[in-house]
């Protein structure tokens, strides 16, 4: 089964519409440099807010921005009270000391659940969630294969599987043999950030594939996963169109959340 995830995003759409009718709320994201893939979701992130009547703003700075600086602003708006989310757009300049800065961002307006005290689920853990839900996929007691351990995606999702009883293992570049690991998964969820890494013959026949991954090919967005991965798997997101759109819409079901 291939996920339509832009789908199950409209869904959410409709629903965080009436939710939100009046109340005036307003999400602030900062962004920092130049990233392609992260304006491409910049820009839909403002479009979802429009559409369910969040003011969705983007404060811009330069890739060479002091840790000080962004560190000010961040606190600036964390006493704002006519802010009431703040996101910041991922990843950070190298200069900048990203674990440092995310705890700026209090916990009643972290919507993507990244501050230590998060009261949320991470957009992606919440649309993986979803996704399996919808579909009847059990995670207590499956084999769950995670790629990566990235702040986004590896580390989060591993976290929450571990928690819903599920066995989990990550793979990350110092895995031995990580085909013989990836061969066993029952549910394996991919945020490589490695185009074609996933391929058929790699894969228990079966298994419930979440490539949750975005890279950028040709000006094109993909993910880990060849597209004929789908004819193996019970389930299958793929890129775009997958997990990507409703990670979005679960970032604005947080804000709701936090706010009602």
């Amino acid at each position: 089964m291939i996920i339509d995830g832009r789908q199950m995003a409209e869904e959410i759409k409709k629903e965080l519409k009436e939710k939100l009718a009046n109340k005036n709320l307003r999400l602030v994201i900062v962004s920092v440099g130049d990233n392609t893939v992260s304006a491409k979701y910049l820009a839909r992130k403002q479009k979802f807010g429009e559409a369910v009547g969040v003011e969705t703003v983007v404060h811009e700075f330069a890739s060479d921005v002091s840790e000080g600086e962004l560190a000010r602003h961040l606190a600036k708006l964390a006493d704002d009270c006519s802010v009431n989310g703040v996101v910041v757009q991922l990843p950070l300049p190298e200069q900048l000391d990203t674990e440092k800065l995310l705890t700026l961002i209090p916990p009643e307006k972290d919507i993507d659940a990244l501050s230590p005290e998060a009261k949320v689920l991470p957009p992606v853990v919440a649309a993986i969630k979803e996704i399996l839900e919808r579909n009847s996929v059990l995670v207590e007691g499956k084999k769950a294969v995670v790629i990566g351990r990235g702040r986004l995606v590896g580390r989060p999702v591993a976290l929450w599987l571990a928690q819903n009883g599920a066995e989990v293992e990550v793979v990350t570049l110092e895995t031995k043999n990580p085909a013989a690991v990836i061969a066993q998964a029952d549910l394996l969820v991919s945020g490589a950030g490695q185009p074609g890494l996933l391929k058929p013959e790699m894969l228990k026949a079966g298994v419930a594939l979440i490539d949750a991954a975005t890279s950028e090919v040709n000006n094109k967005l993909a993910g880990d996963a060849d597209g004929a991965c789908a004819d193996k798997c019970s389930l299958f997101t793929p890129v775009p169109g997958g997990v990507g759109p409703l990670t979005i819409a679960c970032l604005f079901k947080n804000l709701a959340a936090l706010n009602q």
